[in-house]
């Protein structure tokens, strides 16, 4: 068994570990604002 001691840090290492976190964020605000701006009107 292989033990990484060198854990990644920084502002970079922590978008890798929660890309999909913030993909999935993004994608659910794109989501709202298209439902938003299709019945805007009658919402």
């Amino acid at each position: 068994m292989i033990e990484d001691d060198d854990e990644q840090r920084g502002i970079a290492a922590t978008l890798r570990a929660r890309s999909g976190v913030i993909i999935g964020a993004i994608g659910m605000v794109a989501w709202i604002a298209l439902i938003w701006a299709m019945f805007g009107d009658v919402l």
